[in-house]
C-alpha cells in the first residue's frame, strides 16, 4: 500500500512540474532587468538612439530571458500589471508593447520594440540603421514570458 501511495505522489509531482519543464524562458533577475530597461533603452544595435531612456521605478516593468538555446543572450521587457493600474500609470509612464534586446559583448542592445506585428527574423535596414533579426523561437519564447505575468 505504501508503495502504491508513494508512486501516486511521485506521479502527481511529475505532472505538476511538467508545465515548468516545457517553459523555455525564465524571469530576469533584478540586475538583468535594470540593465535591459535603464541601460539599453537608449541604445539601439547599429548606433541609433532612443530619445528618452526609461526613468520609472523598476516595479513598473517585467523582464524575461530566453532559454530556448543554451547560453542565450536574448531578453525582453514590458510594463508590469502594477504599471497598468490607473493609479500608477503616471508614475510608470505606462505604454503597451514590448522591447526585445540582445546582449552583445556584455551590453544589452534594443533590437525590436513594438506593440503589434512581429520582430523581423532577418536583418532589416531602416534608414541608416540596420536592425538585427530576432530568431522566431526566441521571440515567441520571450513574448510568451512577459505576457503570461
Amino acid at each position: 500500500m505504501r508503495t502504491a501511495c508513494a508512486a501516486g505522489v511521485m506521479a502527481a509531482v511529475v505532472l505538476v512540474s511538467a508545465p515548468a519543464v516545457a517553459s523555455a524562458h525564465r524571469s530576469a533577475v533584478k540586475a538583468e532587468t535594470t540593465a535591459m530597461v535603464y541601460d539599453a533603452s537608449g541604445r539601439y544595435y547599429g548606433g541609433g538612439s532612443v530619445s528618452e531612456p526609461r526613468s520609472a521605478p523598476l516595479r513598473c516593468f517585467v523582464a524575461d530571458i530566453a532559454t530556448v538555446v543554451k547560453g542565450s543572450q536574448w531578453g525582453a521587457w514590458s510594463f508590469s500589471a502594477y504599471a497598468i493600474e490607473p493609479q500608477h500609470q503616471l508614475e510608470c509612464r505606462a505604454g503597451n508593447g514590448a522591447s526585445i534586446e540582445h546582449k552583445i559583448a556584455g551590453r544589452w542592445y534594443v533590437l525590436w520594440e513594438g506593440d503589434e506585428g512581429y520582430p523581423p527574423t532577418h536583418d532589416k535596414r531602416e534608414g541608416s540603421l540596420t536592425l538585427q533579426g530576432v530568431p522566431r523561437a526566441v521571440a515567441r519564447d520571450l513574448l510568451a514570458g512577459i505576457t503570461n505575468r
